[in-house]
Formats: C-alpha cells, structure tokens, sequence
C-alpha cells in the first residue's frame, strides 16, 4: 500500500517534469513499503543514493526548463532545490553514523517536503511556463 499517490493534483503540465516528480513518488513509496515489513534500515542507503542522484537529475532539468523560459522566481526556486540537496547528503552523513529511526526521519521529509514542493513551490511556475509554451 503506497503511503502516497500520484494524481492530476500534483500535476504541473509538463510531462517531463510530471514523470520526474512520479520517480520520486515511486522512491518514497519503496521505503515505506520496505519499512512495512521491516527491511527500511536494510534498504535505506540504496534509496538514500537513488534519491541522491535522481534529485540532482530533476532539479537541473527543471532548472534549465525555468531559464529557457525566464521564469522570474528561479533563485528563489534553486534555493528549495540547494536544501533539498543538503538535506539529503546530511540524512547519509547520518547513515554512516548509524543514526537511529533514520529511515523514519528519511520518509516523513520526503513525503512533506514533496508534497509541500510540488503542491506549493512548483504552483508559481506552473502559469508562467504554461503561457509561455
């Protein structure tokens, strides 16, 4: 049972960087299945390093996508990418250190904050780069 979903909700209207965001989906929901039948600690620095990779994958493309459409909040925008991606680097720094109920940390700041990205922070691009099209 996925702990979220995707839907027409969270669509921005570009496929691309909607099958990104579902990627992500598909992340989240791998660990929380994992943590279901008690293989989250097991599987946590796999999906700690996919999401690493992908989310630098993501916000470039979205990035560049912002620039060749001059959207005027871009730095703003980079800065939620830049915390994403400390926060991110900082949840393996704690793996290593073996830090306990890491994956429950991991899957709750993943769900929040994409919900939260998505739902809110993409929205005000969502307009602009549609007109633009």
């Amino acid at each position: 049972m996925p702990l979220i979903e995707w839907d027409n909700a969270f669509s921005v209207g570009n496929q691309q960087l909607d099958d990104h965001h579902k990627k992500f989906f598909h992340i989240i929901n791998t660990l929380h299945d994992a943590m279901r039948k008690g293989e989250g600690e097991e599987i946590l620095l796999s999906v700690l390093k996919e999401l690493q990779q992908y989310i630098q994958y993501h916000f470039k493309a979205e990035e560049s996508l912002m620039k060749i459409y001059a959207y005027p909040n871009i730095s703003s925008h980079k800065e939620e990418h830049d915390d994403a991606v400390q926060k991110v680097n900082k949840f393996i720094v704690a793996y290593e250190r073996h830090e306990d109920k890491l994956a429950i940390d991991v899957l709750n700041f993943l769900s929040n904050w994409l919900q939260n990205h998505i739902l809110r922070i993409d929205r005000e691009y969502i307009p602009y780069l549609n007109k633009k099209v």
